[in-house]
């Protein structure tokens, strides 16, 4: 995946949570444009990543990024349509982000170690 592609499926990701902040307005939010941070950070935080280095990722990273943006706007999307309020709606996401980073090895992933990279097989 390269760059250009990551930033379309962020910007994806944004105007869903342009809709989630319209939905928390509705539901009573007092400060509802911090949305945007509030899953910014989830991502991070869920990727034990700092923010500031997406532009220096490799494809692999990046496709990990993604699909974490892409699985928080369809959840979004999806919970919305069933009116769920939005602060449940954070939960839910979180915890899907949760099973999902359970399910690969994010140390090994983000590690500049590279003798992680060097496996070696039985024979």
């Amino acid at each position: 995946m390269d760059r250009k592609v990551s930033i379309q499926i962020r910007n994806d990701e944004t105007d869903v949570l342009k809709i989630l902040t319209n939905y928390a307005t509705k539901q009573g939010s007092k400060n509802p444009e911090k949305l945007y941070l509030v899953y910014t950070k989830l991502v991070y935080k869920t990727l034990n990543i700092e923010s500031g280095l997406r532009g220096q990722f490799n494809s692999h990273q990046l496709s990990i990024i993604a699909t974490i943006e892409i699985l928080i706007a369809q959840t979004v999307i999806e919970l919305i349509k069933e009116n769920i309020q939005y602060k449940k709606i954070y939960q839910i996401v979180k915890q899907k982000l949760q099973s999902f980073v359970g399910l690969i090895s994010v140390k090994e992933i983000y590690s500049t170690d590279i003798e992680l990279y060097n496996i070696k097989l039985a024979s």
